[in-house]
């Protein structure tokens, strides 16, 4: 019998379920596109009613193709804050990372003394890392929401719901609610934490590994698309802690990146000693954590260009070959990319995007070539924080994800970062690692150490940093891109409480 293992991964902008089979070979991949729906200022959140039934869209199409299903496992953007009633029904929207309307609720449980926040939890303080600030602003700002709550849960959380009936939330997730101190070996909810943000305990779904399986398909799913009754479902994990367990990322020292909608630069820890500009988690692995750099809207800028300033552009493809028609430095040109806010390394929620030096001599190419250089620039702040804080500055570093397999994009990568650049050779390793989760709930996998389980593989072309002049042109942008922010952060916040009055 020929075993098909199922990956789903739910992301910000986009559903992708993929078909594995034993060897980690990819078999099918179907894919729907999701709108952000962003109503204000600072908001961002999803209708999880149109999501769900994309998701059975995708469920259908594959396995009327793969044939029998082995088991599926769950990969999700993180955190999505949902909300369900005493029969699980939602009751609202899905608030996404980028949404940023619970900011004044941190500032006034938290206040100005992140280190000890961070002390206490592990992370800090932020929408980003803390969605019990959403349970409060939903609690604050939504009474006829709040008064039929009975449980608050994240997307892997709420898919699994759908399939099987059985509700849990997995350690990576978990680890941004604010109320799980990240430090410990194990994730358990903490009284400290709950009693800080005033969170109900009884909302709190249990914690469940991703590994785990949660339950089987149920009947009732399995009437709507061709997958058997009690097909296993694990829980799954966090899209980039599923794309760490699929590269076997386990050593201390070891990078990866992921380029989606948000880019992120993860490191992997034996001990939780973590850096206050980072996103802090739980590994897949026992007795390991995850250490994200993650930038808002690194492959979202892109996006960007396309859907709301040139839309006539219709692929990242098509944007190169117009950067291609500038030259390293943009013509003096650069783009800070805080479209919606930004995470690491500055953390405000409040910051905007920005070309800065423009002038009558610019072109289209110079404000494109730009945005990818402003992207990679924010990179390198993420690798100096990570030198800073544990001398690490990797010789080499893999790429995943769908914009990871652009080489112009890789060249100016390598030559920001000073590293030699790989890419894999297929974008879905959150899937991959999904399946591979689902496979250990089946029982085909024994363990998260079995020999079996198969990895991403890696391309054998790296992409070698320059030894041309504009190495110098960039080592002085990226200075000044360095002082622009703190430049212009207060006209940033006035702006943005402009548009939001």
């Amino acid at each position: 019998m020929n075993e098909v293992f199922l990956g789903i991964d739910a992301g910000t902008s986009a559903i992708k379920v993929c078909a594995f089979n034993s060897q980690g070979s990819l078999l099918k991949k179907v894919q729907r596109f999701v709108p952000i729906i962003t109503p204000y200022p600072l908001w961002a959140e999803i209708d999880l009613e149109k999501y769900w039934e994309l998701i059975v869209e995708a469920l259908l199409e594959i396995s009327l193709q793969t044939g029998p299903v082995t088991s599926i496992g769950l990969s999700t953007t993180c955190p999505t804050t949902i909300f369900l009633d005493k029969n699980h029904n939602l009751l609202r929207h899905g608030m996404v990372y980028l949404d940023g309307r619970s900011d004044n609720v941190v500032r006034k449980i938290v206040g100005d003394d992140m280190i000890a926040f961070q002390k206490l939890s592990g992370n800090r303080a932020s929408t980003s890392t803390c969605w019990a600030a959403n349970i409060n602003w939903v609690k604050e700002n939504e009474p006829e929401v709040w008064k039929n709550v009975d449980k608050v849960c994240m997307l892997n959380s709420y898919i699994a719901l759908r399939l099987t009936g059985n509700l849990a939330i997995d350690p990576t997730q978990a680890s941004y609610s604010g109320l799980v101190d990240v430090q410990q070996s194990q994730a358990n909810w903490s009284d400290e934490l709950i009693k800080l943000w005033g969170t109900p305990a009884n909302l709190l779904p249990p914690i469940l590994e991703g590994s785990r399986k949660i339950g089987g398909i149920s009947q009732e799913i399995s009437n709507s698309i061709p997958i058997g009754a009690g097909t296993p479902v694990a829980l799954g994990v966090a899209d980039t802690a599923a794309a760490a367990f699929a590269m076997q990322l386990h050593d201390t020292g070891q990078a990866f990146e992921s380029v989606g909608t948000s880019g992120v630069i993860t490191f992997c820890l034996d001990q939780p000693d973590f850096e206050l500009g980072f996103l802090n988690r739980y590994h897949v692995y026992p007795n390991r954590w995850l250490a994200h750099g993650a930038m808002s809207t690194l492959g979202g800028s892109f996006g960007w260009l396309q859907s709301k300033i040139w839309p006539e552009v219709q692929s990242l493809a098509e944007l190169e070959r117009l950067a291609q028609e500038s030259l390293p430095g943009s013509n003096g040109l650069i783009f800070l990319p805080y479209l919606a806010g930004e995470r690491s390394p500055i953390w405000d929620s409040e910051a905007s995007g920005a070309w800065i030096g423009l002038r009558l001599s610019h072109t289209r190419a110079d404000m494109i070539r730009a945005v990818f250089e402003g992207t990679a620039f924010g990179l390198r702040q993420i690798m100096n924080l990570a030198e800073a804080k544990w001398g690490l500055h990797p010789s080499k570093m893999v790429g995943v994800g769908g914009g990871s397999h652009s080489r112009f994009w890789a060249h100016i990568k390598a030559d920001i970062l000073d590293l030699e650049y790989g890419m894999t050779e297929f974008q879905d390793a959150s899937a991959l690692g999904a399946a591979m989760l689902g496979g250990m709930a089946s029982g085909y996998f024994s363990n998260l150490q079995d020999s079996k389980l198969p990895s991403v593989k890696i391309s054998s072309q790296w992409v070698k940093p320059s030894k041309s002049l504009h190495i110098d042109t960039y080592k002085l942008h990226f200075d000044i891109f360095t002082r622009l922010y703190p430049a212009l952060s207060e006209s940033m916040h006035l702006l943005g409480q402009k548009a939001s009055s």
